[in-house]
């Protein structure tokens, strides 16, 4: 009875860790894309350094990310950041500009999509 109870208590306590990493991976990656597009809105040749700071940023993290959650919401970061990096790359800031935002929409809204809910459940 004891072990399974220890158990039970280890399978929470990981739910609990694994809610609060993706909460804070997505809240440093948010701040790291509103860098970004502060530098793309004042000057688009100037952002690639923060670009490729927070593509490497992503990266770092993305390997345990991608054991405990579906593969595609950390597939389609990835690609968004080298979109991003591409627009930016070309200087073309209104892609640039409107891609940011994709990435700031999906760090407010990919935490929700993974997140423990009771309506996910029932």
């Amino acid at each position: 009875m004891i072990f399974a109870i220890v158990i039970v208590l280890l399978i929470v306590a990981m739910g609990v860790f694994e809610q609060l990493y993706i909460q804070n991976l997505y809240h440093s990656t948010e701040e790291d894309a509103k860098r970004v597009k502060a530098a793309v809105k004042a000057d688009v040749k100037s952002a690639l350094p923060a670009a490729e700071e927070l593509k490497e940023s992503w990266l770092k993290k993305r390997s345990f990310l991608e054991a405990v959650t579906p593969h595609n919401e950390t597939k389609e970061m990835v690609l968004r950041i080298a979109e991003l990096i591409g627009y930016i790359e070309a200087e073309d800031d209104k892609s640039a500009l409107a891609t940011s935002e994709i990435i700031l929409e999906m760090c407010d809204n990919t935490p929700h999509i993974l997140g423990f809910h009771w309506e996910h459940i029932f």
